[in-house]
């Protein structure tokens, strides 16, 4: 369940860093990926006359979409609502406010949709669909995550959501750009986050989630980490981080580029170490996180992490699928 503090924690670790962000950036410098704060959507929906309780479906749905201001947004925002409509999905709710973008509005939606058959790949083509409109990027579209995009951990903080005292999560994937960390951020699919310190092709990894069925961990084995499932070489970039859906998985090249700093209520993987007993991840090995529909968590690396991934290849129906990229 997700809590508040939690919440807390992770914007609190973000501040120590947002000191050396780059804030002539073109791009985001902070964006987190959090949970669906279903308190806070129960709040939104009732407050809109809808009944609160649609917030706790696990197909409930909430988009984050940003709109350039160079066009009218109602015309835009009336042919998004038509998307919506022709792949299944019922608008329930909607909101525009200004963006942390200059230039761009913050369009917030929540829906449902009229069947959950392939409701990731669904969402992933809708938001591919929208962003065919030059004067439209999809944030997220998700049954399980939002993105928050700032300038800074201070503009995150007084987000209207993320100020809110019912905005509550049970993990956190963020990015931040730093003046000394170049790392490229972009959004994975429907909802998930990646970013990539290094030349790594990062639309193959999607290609083989949402083209080929394979689950985010499969897909980062077959790309990044050739040698856990028998095939030839292939290069890496210095550091990977991936969330998607219910997985999540780091992966650092070099000695320092990614470090874990575990306690006894949470855990903390990033670029810099943080806390007195920051340990790097050993270079080359996966590291990865997976969470049951139930909310429990498991750790996945080593031994572990190629036996979990071999054993999921096994079981496909086509497990010698040639992949060229």
């Amino acid at each position: 369940m997700g809590t508040k503090s939690h919440t807390n924690a992770v914007l609190e670790t973000l501040t120590g860093w947002s000191q050396s962000a780059d804030r002539h950036c073109r791009e985001a410098n902070i964006a987190v990926q959090f949970d669906i704060p279903r308190k806070l959507w129960m709040d939104k929906l009732a407050n809109a006359g809808q009944n609160p309780e649609i917030a706790a479906n696990d197909h409930f749905i909430v988009g984050h979409v940003l709109l350039s201001c160079s066009a009218r947004p109602e015309p835009i925002q009336a042919g998004l609502r038509q998307l919506i409509k022709q792949f299944g999905f019922t608008l329930l709710f909607e909101s525009t406010r200004p963006s942390w973008q200059k230039n761009s509005l913050f369009w917030q939606v929540a829906m449902l949709p009229s069947d959950v058959f392939s409701l990731s790949d669904r969402l992933f083509r809708l938001a591919v669909a929208m962003e065919r409109q030059t004067d439209v990027r999809v944030a997220s579209l998700s049954h399980l995550h939002v993105i928050y995009e700032a300038n800074t951990v201070d503009e995150l903080r007084r987000d209207l959501d993320v100020s809110h005292p019912f905005f509550a999560s049970s993990a956190a994937f963020a990015y931040t750009q730093t003046a000394d960390a170049p790392h490229g951020y972009r959004r994975l699919g429907a909802a998930g986050l990646l970013v990539d310190g290094g030349e790594t092709s990062a639309s193959s990894v999607e290609t083989l989630v949402y083209d080929n069925g394979y689950s985010l961990l499969e897909a980062a084995a077959l790309v990044l980490t050739p040698e856990t499932v028998s095939s030839p070489p292939r290069p890496y970039s210095r550091c990977i981080v991936a969330s998607l859906d219910h997985e999540a998985i780091w992966l650092a090249e070099t000695e320092g580029a990614l470090w874990r700093t575990e306690s006894l209520s949470r855990i903390f993987i990033t670029t810099e170490p943080y806390g007195d007993n920051a340990e790097p991840l050993p270079p080359g090995r996966p590291l990865a996180l997976v969470r049951s529909a139930a909310g429990s968590l498991l750790w996945l690396e080593g031994t572990r992490f190629r036996q979990e991934v071999n054993a999921r290849l096994s079981n496909r129906r086509t497990p010698r699928l040639p992949v060229v990229f």
